[in-house]
């Protein structure tokens, strides 16, 4: 690692082959992050990634020059790879890297179990968010994690001055429109998840916005080239360039035009230039270049307009994927989920509705449900249930139980809300349905106290080892990820981890705080629609400012519902009226009763709305 004032640096480069390793390697990096050929985030193109012997030679052409090297197993895990991700880890504690870089909680599960020497990173893909998920992860063991793309320089250095972990932050290169990790929408259209590395980016499709055939969703490259003494300042101890999938000259080169402006710096950290430098980055985009959340939320400003903003990619001139509607569902998939779920005498045995307004939630109640969630990303112009609210439902809930949700993602700011908010009801609520690990970090003391906890959807639960780390770690229930398709959820549910899945919803596509209101000019309004050719997209912003895409179709498992043998089931709410609502309530209620519900009539439970299976059926 370089140093400055006894601060360790490390300029970190991505490496998509070994032939692209062995120009990096001489270029002017310290460390190079790579993967294998299976478990990590390049999976979706060929000749790229590493057989398990070029790992092991590229470990050994690092170790002769004393770089660093992280592998990724950077993907979320279905059940069959979280049973071989033993035999792997084995091979990589023998091979001997620097660390590895993980996302799935699996992951981090076996290489406590199996005791192994292995240094562990945390992927920008568990959106390390706040500082109780830091603290999470550092009782875990996690040595780094790499900050999730919305963290400003400010956050960052908050982070650093409060725990003992490095920090890692994205210095160049793409970036997402969505949160890491919840982005689900590639995995809904096609079963090619995001998480798994499988990304077809909906996100880069075109959309009609206010008339005009706009990419709303493509952002900016990230370039941090002038701004290194910031990141600095703010305690960043590794500079991630991204790029695995770049050709070797350009990125050797972008790589030796940051080295030369760190020695530059470290020689005159007044009078060092960085001008040149930043010329030739300039100059060799592929895309518009953006500081993104680097220095707040960069709003418009950080939409390309080259390139994916005028729909020429550069990469082949084409895109990924083409705007494909949602399917509609096919009895043939119905009959084949059937025959995976199929448990005669095994109905859920209860249900909940997450709600976002009183309307929903006295229906709910009156309806008889098991469990109400009150919701805290509630779409604008609702608002957030108040105190007298909740008063209101606990006088009328009788045998419901009556949750308190969390945001998806919190800020300091939020925890410290959330903190007074839950001192003033905790006696008057049974649960609370958390979203992200630091909210499970902040809030597990309250079960001393009677309160459940249950882990919510966006934690992307995708198998038995990460639901049994977040059970350990004081998760009553889970909800599995609304990516399994139909046979790995079964093995999840026959997994006997006490799970509540979900079963209706016009669920969040893409979460985001890109403020796409103010993008486009709607700031007055409450519901922002793109239209291409596979139809209308809705977008609703919610109280804290969030974006939400969400699904054009209700996801429903509606016509297995009654087979399904989880614990418990869930219906998702948001943006449904309370006709909709008590129709979709009702038709549950008998699959709790074992009753089945043909597909036919799903059109007289939801005679205005198209249905689709989703990521369940692929």
């Amino acid at each position: 690692m370089r140093v400055f004032n006894n601060k360790k640096i490390e300029l970190l480069a991505p490496a998509g082959n070994l032939d692209i390793f062995k120009g990096i390697i001489e270029s002017g990096c310290d460390a190079i992050y790579f993967g294998g050929q299976r478990m990590n985030m390049r999976m979706i193109r060929k000749g790229f990634n590493f057989t398990d012997e070029e790992l092991k030679e590229a470990i050994l052409l690092a170790n002769e020059r004393g770089k660093s090297t992280y592998i990724t197993l950077n993907n979320l895990l279905d059940f069959e790879e979280s049973e071989a991700v033993t035999d792997y880890l084995y091979y990589i504690e023998s091979i001997k890297p620097t660390g590895i870089i993980v996302q799935d909680f699996a992951v981090l599960d076996r290489v406590d179990a199996l005791n192994l020497d292995i240094e562990v990173h945390a992927s920008v893909m568990m959106n390390v968010h706040n500082l109780k998920m830091i603290e999470a992860l550092e009782k875990k063991g996690v040595k780094r994690v790499v900050l999730s793309r919305e963290t400003t320089l400010a956050e960052a250095h908050y982070y650093h001055q409060n725990s003992n972990v490095e920090l890692e932050y994205f210095t160049h290169g793409d970036m997402c429109v969505a949160h890491g990790a919840q982005c689900y929408y590639s995995a809904m259209l096609y079963g090619m998840s995001s998480n798994r590395g499988k990304c077809l980016k909906p996100c880069r499709w075109w959309f009609d916005v206010d008339g005009k055939r706009q990419f709303p969703l493509a952002v900016k490259d990230l370039s941090m080239i002038a701004h290194l003494p910031e990141m600095i300042h703010s305690g960043i101890t590794s500079f991630k360039i991204e790029g695995r999938m770049r050709e070797k000259a350009f990125i050797v080169d972008l790589i030796n035009r940051y080295a030369d402006v760190f020695d530059r710096y470290f020689e005159d950290p007044i009078g060092y230039d960085y001008k040149s430098a930043e010329k030739w980055v300039h100059e060799n985009r592929k895309r518009d270049l953006s500081t993104a959340y680097a220095f707040g939320n960069p709003g418009i400003e950080n939409m390309n307009t080259r390139y994916e903003g005028t729909g020429q990619f550069y990469s082949t001139g084409k895109m990924f994927s083409t705007p494909t509607e949602e399917s509609e569902i096919d009895p043939n998939e119905v009959k084949a989920l059937k025959s995976i779920f199929m448990q005669p005498g095994q109905p859920p045995k209860a249900l909940s509705v997450r709600t976002e307004d009183m309307a929903q939630a006295k229906l709910a109640l009156e309806k008889g449900v098991n469990r109400i969630y009150i919701a805290a990303d509630v779409f604008e112009p609702k608002r957030s249930f108040t105190i007298d609210d909740i008063d209101t439902l606990m006088a009328m809930k009788g045998k419901t139980e009556l949750y308190v949700c969390t945001p998806k993602m919190m800020d300091e700011c939020q925890f410290e809300r959330f903190t007074v908010w839950l001192e003033k009801i905790i006696g008057k609520i049974d649960g609370i349905l958390i979203t992200n690990l630091g909210a499970l970090e902040a809030f597990k003391p309250l079960k001393e106290l009677g309160i459940k906890l249950v882990g919510d959807y966006s934690l992307n639960i995708f198998n038995k080892h990460a639901a049994n780390f977040y059970i350990k770690e004081g998760l009553d229930e889970i909800t599995p990820s609304i990516e399994l398709p139909g046979a790995q959820l079964k093995k999840l549910i026959d997994s006997e981890v006490p799970c509540e899945v979900i079963t209706h919803g016009r669920l969040t596509t893409m979460y985001m705080s890109h403020d796409l209101y103010k993008a486009n000019q709607t700031s007055t309004e409450f519901n922002l629609v793109f239209e291409n050719e596979a139809g209308e997209y809705l977008i609703k912003r919610d109280v804290f400012g969030k974006n939400h895409m969400l699904m054009q179709k209700h996801f429903t498992l509606l016509p297995i519902v009654s087979t399904i043998g989880a614990s418990r089931i869930r219906i998702e709410a948001q943006n449904m009226d309370v006709v909709t609502l008590g129709a979709v309530i009702e038709a549950h209620l008998e699959g709790l009763k074992g009753v089945g519900h043909p597909l036919g009539s799903l059109k007289e439970v939801l005679p205005n709305h198209s249905c689709t299976l989703g990521a369940m059926r692929f």
